[in-house]
Order: C-alpha cells, then sequence, then structure tokens
C-alpha cells in the first residue's frame, strides 16, 4: 500500500522561521499518517508553483508557514476552513533615526524584527548569508527608530530566486520587506527608496516584488508597492492559506 504524500518547498535558511516550520510540518505528518517529501530550493529545481519562503502542499492545499502542526492537520482533515482574507490596516508611514545596510551585523537586527523579537533562526540566516555569498548576491537595509530595529528589506537579483517567476540579472528581487508588527508606524516607504536608489545604482532596470493582495504576508498588502510606483505584473496563485486567512499572490515591478 502507497502512503499518500505531503510535499513542502522551502527557501533554505533565508526566512529564520523555516526550521521551525520544517518541524511543524513533520510532525504534522506524522499525526497524518503521511509520507513528507522535502524540497530545499535552493539545492533543487521545482516546477511546482512556489512564492513564499516556505510552502506545505497537499492535493488542493497550499498553506504558507510557518503554521502549527495542529493547524496543518485541521486543514488536511477538513476540520478547519479559512475565510478569505481581511483588508489589512494601513499604519501611518514613519520616518526612521537612521538606515543601516545590510551585513552580517545589522543581519541579526533584522532577524529581531521578522520574529517579533525572539531572535529564533538568526545563526541559520547568517549562515545562509554567508553560503549566498554575502554582501555579493545580498543588498538590504534595517531601519532604527529610538535605537532599535523596527523595519528591514532584503534583495538579491531576480535570476537567483528559487520562486516560479521570471528571473533575469537585470531586475532586483524584493525577497522581504516588513515593518516590526509591535509598532504603530510603518517604516517600509524610506527603506522602498533607499531600495530603489542602490538598485540603480547596481545598474538593475527594474525591482519586482511578490505580494499578498490584502494580506501583510509576503510583503504586503498590494497597494503599498502600487502607491509607491509599483505594477500588478500578473497575479499568481488565487488562493494560499496562512493563519489569518487565504489571499492571492500577485507580482509587482517598477521600472527605473
Amino acid at each position: 500500500m502507497t502512503t499518500e504524500e505531503m510535499s513542502v518547498y522551502y527557501f533554505d535558511d533565508q526566512c529564520p522561521w523555516n526550521q521551525l516550520a520544517l518541524l511543524q510540518a513533520r510532525s504534522a505528518a506524522r499525526v497524518l499518517g503521511l509520507r513528507l517529501i522535502e524540497f530545499n530550493l535552493a539545492e533543487v529545481g521545482s516546477d511546482f508553483p512556489v512564492f513564499f519562503p516556505f510552502s506545505l502542499v497537499h492535493k488542493n492545499h497550499m498553506i504558507a508557514g510557518p503554521v502549527p502542526a495542529n493547524f496543518i492537520v485541521e486543514i488536511v482533515k477538513g476540520f478547519r476552513t479559512v475565510a478569505p482574507q481581511n483588508e489589512t490596516a494601513d499604519k501611518p508611514s514613519g520616518k526612521c533615526d537612521n538606515l543601516r545596510p545590510y551585513s552580517r551585523e545589522s543581519l541579526k537586527d533584522a532577524c529581531n524584527v521578522c520574529t517579533n523579537g525572539t531572535g529564533r533562526g538568526t545563526e541559520e540566516k547568517v549562515n545562509w548569508y554567508n553560503r549566498f555569498r554575502g554582501e555579493d548576491k545580498i543588498f538590504g537595509f534595517v531601519s532604527y527608530f529610538n535605537k532599535r530595529p523596527v523595519a528591514f528589506c532584503e534583495v538579491i537579483p531576480s535570476s537567483y530566486s528559487p520562486y516560479s517567476i521570471p528571473k533575469n540579472d537585470r531586475t532586483a528581487f524584493i525577497t522581504c520587506i516588513y515593518s516590526s508588527p509591535d509598532e504603530p508606524l510603518d517604516f517600509r516607504g524610506e527603506l522602498i527608496d533607499e531600495v530603489i536608489a542602490e538598485s540603480k545604482r547596481r545598474k538593475y532596470e527594474r525591482i519586482e516584488v511578490l505580494s499578498g493582495v490584502r494580506s501583510p504576508f509576503p510583503n504586503g498588502p498590494k497597494r503599498f508597492f502600487e502607491s509607491r510606483g509599483f505594477f500588478c505584473d500578473k497575479q499568481l496563485l488565487d488562493s494560499v492559506i496562512m493563519l489569518s486567512g487565504s489571499d492571492e499572490i500577485s507580482l509587482l515591478t517598477k521600472a527605473l
């Protein structure tokens, strides 16, 4: 008798949450009696349409991680239905005290923003940064306000992205851009300005980013980028399940 399978696709340790997401997926697979197939997208290619640092796929379900094991179990067994994501409320734009370029040091502050201050996965992220040739292929910035990190943005050449998007060496691809959920202000606007300036300096011709239509994940909502001159190149996924609800995923582009 063939064991039914569930698959996970993840971008190595680019996301500091990925190791936790893998542990939760393995736990869920054991409870469900499924064989878990793991694809590290930094090592193996995939024809499957993936657009998150961590995606779990079973039949017609795609779940973006990290999510708890019991959430995965309830989705697969049909015990839980996920409503469409509500529109994310906009926060007022904030102005930071200073911006620091991405480095092995500021990367730790970026991880603190990403992991809600826990620092989970920081060591794995720094190791990934080193394996990925660090500052040679990655650039980005961390925003600080009152001496604490409040937002960050990370950029790689789109040709190095493992996601199902067009790839070339003339396009800068924003892997992630987030403002701390604990802050009352959204500090991402200045980061976009810095990314545009740095992309021009590096002779890129355009910038691309994946975004939820209504969700803050990944990187959204979409209107944040549209208000800064990005346009929706194409809608890529009609529905992906997240803890906060289901949403569509779009690819947005800004010409330089």
